[in-house]
């Protein structure tokens, strides 16, 4: 009986599970430190931006087509001014409210805008939003009045041509800090604009735990869309639609063995001192009535004007003629015997 354990054995796991357990501990502690502040997304900053200028395009066309109904000529009068009073209502309703501190769009990002430990946030943010809304409507405005007075154009040595060099250095050196803050931006994620790198203004997740990343699929597919809308609004333009529809024609019809167009038996018949192209566009501007006695006596305002002659044989007016082969292109044809032209010949 001396050589059985004097230990229970159901308590033999109890210091190895204290072990683990103190292991799992610190683990979990590590993990967590490291997930707890997420980073502050730069795509988030840009869209945020997006939705802001898309909420200003919703609202500048309702202001504007009631503007419109009072006196039409202040619409494109004032519309800096219209914009410029927009951006300025949202901005204090959304950011330069104390209870807000960011703009629509970045509260949809799950933004809010944080002063680095300063206390005066509300403060910094319009002097942020007159900085950013009030100066640009000023520089707008004085730059459009110094050019439409001819500052630039000023003698060389006069007050207004040194103020329009001045403001035009001024410009160049903005542009330049532009570009190198969106550059310190993309590299580090704070201050995207260099007003909010002068105040001190740095956009942060509003609730840390809700910063949410978009799925590869979503993603993708709005990639793929966003493409093909492009590609499509690139290549509209290059089609014509006329085109396209007699091309669709002609091969159907040679595919079912019919004649390449159909011809019409009275334009067919019309004397050969008269236009058909003339006479077709003489009867789409009359009433049934009217095209119906034309097509039985052409009208003498549908003869031939400087003939020129298709390798068909058939005469039509030159200007008519070349004008239907440039719209028509490759798929031009005789409105009498449906041949194809591409080239005339003036008639002697």
């Amino acid at each position: 009986m001396s050589d059985l354990p004097q230990e229970s054995p159901q308590q033999r796991w109890k210091p190895a599970w204290a072990a683990a357990e103190a292991r799992l501990r610190e683990n979990a502690g590590q993990t967590a430190v490291r997930t707890a502040v997420p980073r502050n997304s730069r795509v988030s900053k840009l869209d945020a931006d997006l939705l802001d200028d898309e909420l200003t395009d919703m609202l500048r066309e309702p202001v504007t087509k009631a503007m419109s109904l009072l006196r039409p000529q202040l619409v494109d009068k004032h519309r800096l001014e219209i914009d410029t009073a927009i951006k300025a209502v949202l901005f204090w309703l959304s950011a330069g409210s104390a209870s807000r501190q960011a703009t629509y769009g970045q509260s949809l990002q799950n933004l809010k805008y944080d002063s680095s430990g300063h206390r005066d946030v509300l403060r910094r943010l319009r002097m942020f939003g007159a900085l950013s809304i009030g100066g640009a409507y000023g520089w707008a405005k004085l730059t459009s009045y110094m050019a439409a007075n001819g500052w630039a154009d000023a003698p060389q040595n006069s007050f207004r041509r040194m103020v329009w060099r001045m403001l035009d250095r001024l410009e160049r050196v903005t542009r330049v800090a532009t570009l190198l803050n969106f550059l310190a931006f993309v590299a580090t994620g704070q201050y995207k604009t260099l007003i909010e790198r002068v105040l001190g203004l740095r956009l942060v997740f509003a609730r840390p735990q809700g910063a949410h990343s978009v799925s590869f699929e979503f993603l993708n597919r709005q990639l793929v869309w966003h493409a093909f809308t492009e590609f499509v609004m690139f290549a509209l333009p290059l089609v014509n639609p006329a085109r396209a529809r007699r091309w669709v024609v002609r091969n159907a019809r040679a595919v079912l063995g019919l004649p390449a167009v159909t011809i019409d038996p009275a334009v067919a018949a019309l004397p050969e001192h008269i236009c058909a192209i003339c006479h077709n566009a003489e009867s789409a501007s009359l009433s049934p009535d009217s095209a119906t006695a034309v097509l039985g006596d052409p009208a003498e305002n549908c003869a031939v004007v400087n003939p020129y002659v298709a390798k068909c044989g058939h005469s039509y007016c030159y200007v008519c003629i070349k004008t239907r082969m440039m719209a028509e292109a490759d798929e031009c044809t005789c409105l009498r015997c449906g041949q194809h032209i591409d080239r005339i010949w003036q008639q002697v």
